[in-house]
């Protein structure tokens, strides 16, 4: 009983100083995906969001816009994203070899004058589509009730964005120059 109580106080002292976003653990079989800072290469990213920091649990947007996430089964480019729809390729302008990690948003935090990521729409669903490398990142945010998919009706992209790396290519693997 006494090893239990010590684990548990170490394991919350092992904690302290980190943020949620990096405290949360990702999926076991989620692919390794794109993490650390992207620069706004998009007009609508310079203008909305600006710079991105992409983390395990969440996104944290220069414009100070959190969302709070949950990383779920991982897609490829080629990938519908709604029934009789583009596909995620397509939607990021790329090739179908690119990588999807879809997230579910579990909380957006906005903060006084900011703006989210669709608007007054709550975002629903973000996918994060890159290549093997990550120097390049489209974030296509959706809205609706239900997550992207080839049978999707009621998902739609709300707003996309565009973001590139600045010092070589993230991934949970580490940087890859």
């Amino acid at each position: 009983m006494r090893l239990a109580a010590a684990l548990v106080l170490l394991s919350l002292f092992a904690a302290c100083g980190q943020s949620a976003l990096e405290r949360a653990p990702a999926p076991p079989s989620a692919p390794p995906g794109p993490v650390g800072d992207f620069k706004a290469q998009s007009s609508t990213a310079r203008g909305i969001t600006g710079d991105v920091s992409i983390e395990t649990a969440g996104l944290r947007f220069a414009n100070g816009v959190i969302l709070y996430t949950r990383t779920l089964n991982p897609r490829s480019g080629g990938d519908l994203i709604a029934k009789s729809g583009a596909t995620y390729a397509a939607s990021a302008l790329g090739p179908s070899s690119l990588s999807v990690e879809l997230r579910h948003v579990v909380e957006q935090v906005v903060p006084g004058g900011a703006v989210g990521v669709c608007g007054a729409t709550r975002p629903a669903y973000v996918a994060l589509v890159h290549d093997q490398r990550a120097t390049s990142l489209t974030l296509l945010v959706f809205s609706g009730d239900e997550p992207p998919g080839r049978d999707a009706t009621q998902s739609h992209i709300c707003a996309t964005f565009a973001f590139v790396a600045p010092d070589g290519a993230r991934t949970r693997e580490g940087v890859l120059l």
